[in-house]
């Protein structure tokens, strides 16, 4: 067994578990509790803040979902699930993740990949809520939160592989793995992994098809959610938010379908995409 295989397998069993532990963007959540402090709680600016970071995001939908709060109806977006906890449960929830350790690779490379991993997350979710604007593709902002998590699993992959990477090299650097062997790790485990994570933590379905099928069209439902992520995923790859590599042929197709189902032609798309990497790479 391989060093992907041998990691999915760690992975999916820490999730089978509860057992795994995700560090998200400390800015973020500090930015967040102290909104959750102030006696007029803003639920759009805590809204804004959480669906920047695609971990923190899924762990406030999983928190939503516990008996605690859990009611009849569906908790489909970031909104909806502050909105139910309050700022009391969302501080507390909010505290206990901003606590943990933040990693960081002795490899510049990884680093700065790790970094990107997140940058793409946030460019695909706003291109795909505006697409869902212009072509009526259901929801907004279910398409937002759709392409926020449609790679949920390399943000996870990144974070064992940093755990890991900082307990061998307190021991010997030298038998870490290179920047080429890491990244096919991330894209060779991460979407079984993310599949996996949206099961156990009981996504909403259209989030967990936009992760499993997120390099497949479904021309029966031309204009779903599903399609609007596969087309931002491929526009933004093209823009080159992105960590790993790309065939441009293929993407170049995927964009072209995409565009054909969806409706977008060439000044719709330069509109919609102009300014994603200035807004994927704004400070939390």
């Amino acid at each position: 067994m391989n060093f992907a295989d041998q990691l999915e397998r760690i992975v999916k069993s820490r999730i089978e578990k509860d057992s795994l532990t995700l560090p998200t963007l400390p800015a973020v959540a500090i930015r967040a509790i102290e909104l959750t402090r102030t006696a007029d709680f803003n639920l759009q600016a805590a809204t804004s803040l959480i669906e920047k970071d695609p971990v923190l995001a899924v762990q406030v939908l999983r928190l939503c979902k516990s008996a605690a709060v859990a009611t009849r109806e569906p908790c489909n977006t970031i909104g909806q699930a502050i909105s139910r906890l309050g700022a009391k449960n969302l501080r507390g929830v909010l505290l206990e993740i901003s606590s943990r350790r933040s990693l960081e690779s002795r490899d510049p490379k990884v680093t700065t990949a790790v970094k990107t991993l997140w940058e793409h997350s946030r460019a695909v979710a706003q291109l795909a809520q505006r697409v869902a604007v212009v072509s009526g593709a259901s929801d907004p902002d279910i398409a937002y939160l759709a392409g926020l998590l449609h790679d949920l699993g390399k943000p996870v992959v990144a974070t064992i592989l940093l755990e890991a990477e900082s307990q061998i090299a307190q021991r010997n650097p030298k038998l870490w793995i290179d920047f080429a062997t890491w990244i096919d790790v991330v894209q060779r485990c991460h979407r079984p992994i993310g599949v996996e994570l949206a099961r156990k933590w009981q996504l909403p379905d259209e989030i967990q098809k936009a992760i499993e099928e997120c390099g497949d069209y479904d021309p029966a439902n031309r204009l779903s959610t599903g399609n609007a992520v596969r087309f931002a995923n491929a526009v933004v790859k093209q823009q080159g938010i992105y960590t790993g590599s790309v065939s441009a042929e293929d993407n170049d197709a995927l964009i072209m379908i995409g565009r054909s189902l969806l409706g977008i032609d060439d000044e719709t798309l330069t509109r919609l995409s102009s300014d994603l990497k200035e807004k994927s790479r704004e400070a939390a």
